[in-house]
């Protein structure tokens, strides 16, 4: 009999320095009954994947949207285990696809969805549109943050960052407005790049993996604009702790950096459809143009670390305790089902 129930988690891949969700989940699972193991199921990734779930002898399979979800309903298919289908990204995100791949993917999505043994939605909209759909019993789990790694980081970690940023020739003291997570075109960031130029007092850094954006362009030739790369998880509280103004212009219900953002006490600027969505004190809602940008960081002139203050408590943001310990609750309850 086997000690612990195995959990196969499939999900595109990407870099592994980014703040995603299924990593933050899986860091409190491992503290419970289930071993879960996180692979990579994209391009050449899902050959590895494959023999990953036929040698593994695992329980129960996730997939996460958009390869994880396809792949591994398949594989729970062949392998006749329970899956769960974890929709984290509506599909509308990759309505930038030629119509007729789009509709296929659409089609598919909404018939793997409709028969695995249980779905997750991070998205309100999703969730929304899965009820209308007839989808039997969804669940809704959105994003959070762990709040005192981020609102009372590590003196370590603090420390750590602030090495890096002096080592980027970035003062720690000065004015520093900070992106953090994929860069992605949609996400502004070329119209930040621009709008440093007129926010010579400020320092704008950007933190995690290039996926299409072009950051090395945009920060090119503009010295108070840095590009440093991906770094572990661990350190992201840190570069915050530094940090005097969050830049979230994301067009996505769920962003993972407003949340963290938040728990570290940054004024955010986000764009103004998130208003339908978070009311939180700390944001800034503004039009993603180089001149709202601008109006808005010399709204904040002179800002200090020191001077941030938001009112709002941890119980005020989801945990990913919480979160965590609701994928348990479904897991037992599809290992019940199936054993």
């Amino acid at each position: 009999m086997k000690e612990q129930k195995k959990i196969l988690w499939l999900r595109p891949t990407t870099g592994d320095n980014v703040s995603i969700r299924r990593e933050r989940i899986i860091e409190h699972l491992e503290k419970r009954e289930f071993e879960v193991t996180l692979q990579n199921a994209s391009g050449r990734d899902s050959l590895t994947a494959t023999i990953e779930a036929i040698r593994g002898d695992y329980d129960i399979i996730v997939g996460n949207v958009r390869l994880g979800l396809y792949l591994g309903y398949l594989l729970s298919v062949l392998l006749r285990i329970p899956f769960v289908g974890d929709v984290s990204d509506p599909i509308h995100q990759i309505d930038h696809l030629p119509s007729p791949l789009y509709r296929i993917l659409e089609w598919y999505e909404w018939f793997v969805i409709s028969r695995a043994d249980m779905v997750v939605f991070v998205y309100q909209s999703s969730y929304q549109e899965a009820l209308e759909k007839g989808i039997v019993d969804p669940v809704r789990l959105p994003n959070a943050v762990d709040h005192e790694r981020f609102a009372d980081p590590d003196n370590d970690v603090v420390k750590q960052a602030r090495d890096i940023l002096r080592e980027n020739n970035i003062d720690p003291e000065s004015q520093i407005a900070i992106y953090t997570g994929s860069m992605v075109s949609r996400y502004h960031l070329a119209e930040i790049g621009e709008a440093s130029e007129q926010l010579p007092e400020w320092e704008f850094v950007f933190i995690g993996e290039e996926r299409g954006a072009e950051i090395h362009s945009i920060v090119a030739g503009r010295a108070n604009t840095h590009f440093l790369g991906a770094f572990d998880y661990e350190l992201i509280p840190g570069f915050l702790a530094h940090s005097n103004l969050g830049l979230c212009l994301v067009d996505a219900e769920q962003p993972l950096k407003l949340k963290e953002f938040t728990a570290a006490g940054l004024p955010t600027l986000v764009i103004p459809s998130m208003q339908q969505w978070y009311d939180y004190d700390n944001l800034i809602f503004i039009d993603p143009t180089p001149r709202s940008i601008v109006s808005a960081v010399n709204s904040l002139d002179g800002l200090s670390v020191s001077d941030r203050h938001i009112d709002i408590k941890e119980n005020e943001l989801e945990n990913w305790e919480d979160i965590s310990q609701q994928y348990h609750q479904i897991f037992n309850q599809l290992y019940d089902r199936s054993g």
